[in-house]
């Protein structure tokens, strides 16, 4: 059984793919990298929060969405554990879209599906769903806790 957490949260994340290549989103200062997106607030749907936080970051019109899968895992914020169920889904690069940050505190760019093996994604399940999609197409849902 995986340890109680403070909080749990439910989020929404984007993965634009296009050709071979994979927008990420990082923290500035920071080595390791998330898809696009944030968490739901009290009263609102998955998909209203992810155009919502998409468009805060990205400043991206997201049209057509596809589920890509749910991935539920445990992280800390200080001494605040945090239980987190992520809904993902993909679209594609809106027309004409340019790769800048619309978040001070964010940068956006893509990075090469082979590079994708290197980076530290989290939670790190992502990369499997990754993969899995660009060779399937079907919905996954990864976990990073143990069996309980």
């Amino acid at each position: 059984m995986a340890p109680s957490a403070d909080r749990t949260e439910i989020s929404a994340r984007l993965l634009i793919l296009t050709e071979d290549r994979v927008l990420l989103a990082g923290h500035r200062g920071r080595t390791w990298y998330f898809l696009p997106g944030g968490r739901l607030s009290p009263g609102e749907t998955i998909e209203h929060a992810l155009r919502r936080g998409t468009g805060q970051e990205t400043g991206f019109d997201i049209r057509a969405l596809d589920f890509v899968g749910c991935v539920e895992h445990d992280y800390s914020v200080g001494t605040d554990k945090v239980h987190e169920l992520m809904t993902v889904f993909a679209a594609p690069l809106p027309w004409a879209a340019q790769i800048i940050s619309h978040d001070p505190e964010l940068h956006l760019f893509s990075v090469d599906l082979d590079d994708l093996a290197r980076r530290d994604l989290r939670p790190a399940a992502l990369k499997n769903m990754i993969f899995d999609w660009v060779r399937d197409a079907r919905p996954a849902w990864r976990t990073s806790l143990p069996a309980g």
